[in-house]
């Protein structure tokens, strides 16, 4: 089986490093046009310039997908220049790291406004020409820490349930007319943002990060943590035509760490 996206157009939020970045690779090596978005400039331009120079398509476009006018400048972008808007990966997402009772309400507020809300505007500002077209793709990168909680990231696994019940609530919407949404939930993955977040729990209980890490890792089956080529496979699975009967689904990537949920 080879996975063909050719001239599809695919924008990946969070596209500078780590998960999304391993997204949009694949997409362009499957043929695709994948919108590389981040709110670094310098990264998200350098990012795309690497695909290009392999002789890949690739678009950069830098926006803090917590500013709505620059999410509708993005998705205008993308109609103009492109003609098509094929899927929306929700990639991005921020978190905060600490017990409840020293949580404070306004780091709750920060995750939910980046993990959930930015999410669902720009899910639907890329839904308005995907209804037109009858035909598109929405894939948000939740977390199994949404079915089953995380200890000390409370806001973070609460605003990624959030996201598992939206992509449900939107693939009742709009299964009908040929558009899936579907989520992947991962276990750790090997990224930056991980090692940040794995690097405050582990000043919590006086340890190293790879001491941290290597503790975490041993609780999974598979005793290791994820690469985000794993996940990204996943994500260039349901945007394509394979994956049409997989509609309003939260797919665990997570080496066994969660089953049966």
């Amino acid at each position: 089986m080879r996975i063909e996206l050719a001239g599809q157009v695919h924008v990946i939020t969070g596209a500078g490093r780590g998960i999304g970045l391993a997204i949009a690779t694949m997409i362009a090596e499957a043929g695709g046009i994948p919108v590389l978005v981040a709110r670094s400039e310098e990264t998200i331009e350098a990012a795309a310039a690497a695909l290009r120079a392999r002789g890949l398509s690739a678009e950069a476009f830098a926006a803090d997908i917590g500013d709505e006018a620059r999410c509708t400048a993005l998705v205008k972008h993308v109609v103009d220049s492109q003609g098509r808007l094929d899927g929306i990966i929700n990639n991005a997402a921020t978190n905060t790291v600490g017990n409840l009772v020293m949580s404070k309400e306004k780091d709750w507020r920060a995750v939910f406004d980046i993990n959930v809300f930015a999410l669902m505007r720009l899910t639907k500002l890329c839904m308005r020409p995907m209804i037109r077209a009858k035909s598109g793709r929405v894939v948000n990168i939740s977390s199994v820490a949404g079915k089953i909680g995380a200890a000390y990231t409370s806001a973070y696994a609460a605003s990624k349930g959030a996201v598992d019940a939206f992509t449900r609530s939107v693939a009742r919407e709009v299964g009908k007319i040929g558009i899936t949404a579907n989520a992947v939930c991962p276990w750790h993955v090997d990224t930056e943002h991980l090692r940040a977040g794995m690097g405050k729990r582990a000043k919590l209980f006086g340890k190293t990060t790879e001491e941290y890490m290597a503790e975490i890792a041993a609780t999974n089956p598979q005793q290791r943590i994820l690469d985000p080529e794993e996940v990204a496979a996943t994500v260039v699975f349901l945007l394509s035509n394979y994956a049409r009967g997989i509609n309003g689904q939260a797919l665990n990537v997570c080496g066994g760490m969660v089953m049966g949920v």
